[in-house]
């Protein structure tokens, strides 16, 4: 892959999810956040139209967990995204009586792994046999 075809894919995986968290109903202080995106808020409109997400390592790791909690979510509901958006926002027992997306939002990387350790079998799977 070339590397214009490298730039126009994280292009592309970047409004992809700039969309979907959205979606999820996440402010662009959130995707910030949840991203560890270091430019002030009021410049992540950018990534919605025309920029890719920043090529460091910590924002490709918690890109890397954002897909696969996505991914878990989608294999368990592939025909109902409410479902999916319900299940983020009603509180669970397993996130102390918070919803997912709080967890998420909230806990750092830590949260976003615990999230998709629960959405995401075989993720939970490696996790646990690293032990």
């Amino acid at each position: 892959m070339s590397t214009e075809q490298q730039q126009a894919a994280r292009k592309e995986l970047t409004q992809g999810l700039m969309t979907m968290m959205e979606g999820w109903g996440l402010s662009l202080d959130d995707i910030r956040t949840v991203l560890a995106i270091p430019v002030p808020v009021r410049k992540m409109d950018k990534f919605r139209r025309s920029e890719a997400f920043p090529d460091e390592e910590e924002v490709n790791k918690r890109i890397e967990h954002i897909v696969g909690i996505a991914e878990g979510l989608n294999t368990a509901h592939p025909t109902n995204n409410r479902m999916v958006i319900h299940w983020l926002k009603q509180p669970n027992r397993k996130f102390n009586k918070r919803p997912p997306l709080e967890s998420i939002v909230k806990d750092g990387l830590a949260g976003i792994v615990k999230v998709r350790a629960e959405v995401d079998c075989t993720f939970a799977w490696i996790e646990n046999s690293a032990y």
